[in-house]
């Protein structure tokens, strides 16, 4: 048996992986959030060192999955110092109390840490950022490693999964462009590896498992799923899913955001597959999935699944 803390637990992937882990009695789960915090959830403000640690120090975790995050690279541009403050300080003062108190971390990160001009990257190439977002997540890897090398990074995509509101997920936010009928340019450029929550989940649960079975389970490691497709790319299988027309959009080849953003950040995952831990959810089946987990949030744009 663990105590497993989960950061972030309110949130698209947090949510998740606190189910998965529930899931498996043998682990007690400690899960925290904030601005959402409720019921069987303890409010923690992360950005306050001295409340990281006495919380750690009391409920004495064996894993943290710090999946607590500033995830927006327009508002990470907008408002840098707050991104700053999750992504490095918080991670910082997590890693600084967990080697203190002899717990593992799963930091999750991102593909943004890369450039996105040599696509396939694996775990040794070298980041280069190109937002402010990737940036900060950047940096939040670093100060994870320089205070224990034991500690594990694990980087991933675009993230789709259950969702309490559509803007939730950069994916799941697309339904909105599909139910506006108005004429709308969509990026064609940006090529990203759209992830289920869920087979993270289970990616995650499986690393917790061999690193309770004293597998050396420490630096950089890469998730994703196995198709690469723009955002109009996802609006098509979205569309097709869901029966709904498309012809309303059309593909732009060039950037489309306020944010610079990569073009293509595809990860090489092999690092992982060798541990026996792949990508088993296709993205029209995860989605699906997603969607029908969603009703509430789709019903609050006007959807409903036939």
């Amino acid at each position: 048996m663990a105590n497993i803390m989960i950061t972030g637990a309110t949130g698209l992937l947090g949510r998740t992986v606190k189910a998965q882990i529930e899931s498996n009695p043998l682990h007690q789960v400690i899960a925290t959030g904030f601005s959402r915090a409720q019921a069987g959830i303890y409010k923690l403000d992360l950005t306050q060192a001295d409340q990281v640690d006495e919380f750690i120090g009391h409920h004495k975790p064996d894993v943290i999955v710090h999946c607590a995050a500033e995830r927006r690279p327009d508002v990470s541009e907008r408002d840098p110092s707050a991104a700053l403050s999750l992504n490095l300080g918080a991670t910082k003062a997590l890693a600084k109390s967990a080697k203190k108190h002899d717990c593992w971390i799963i930091y999750i990160s991102t593909d943004y840490v890369f450039d996105g001009t040599s696509p396939n990257y694996d775990e040794s190439d070298k980041p280069n950022p190109v937002n402010f977002y990737g940036d900060s997540k950047w940096l939040g890897e670093q100060v994870l490693q320089e205070t224990s090398k034991d500690f594990a990074v694990l980087r991933l995509p675009i993230l789709y999964g259950q969702v309490e509101q559509v803007s939730e997920s950069a994916i799941l936010v697309l339904l909105n462009q599909l139910m506006d009928k108005q004429a709308q340019d969509v990026d064609h450029w940006a090529v990203r590896s759209p992830t289920s929550t869920q087979d993270i989940a289970m990616a995650i649960e499986k690393m917790i498992e061999l690193k309770l079975a004293k597998l050396d389970l420490s630096g950089i490691y890469h998730f994703s799923g196995k198709e690469t497709m723009s955002k109009y790319q996802m609006l098509l299988a979205l569309g097709e899913l869901l029966k709904r027309s498309t012809g309303h959009l059309t593909p732009v080849s060039e950037p489309t955001d306020s944010a610079k953003r990569p073009q293509d950040c595809t990860l090489n995952c092999d690092r992982l597959a060798l541990l026996g831990i792949a990508s088993q959810v296709d993205f029209k089946s995860g989605v699906l999935d997603a969607l029908k987990a969603s009703t509430a949030a789709l019903s609050a744009i006007g959807l409903k699944l036939s």
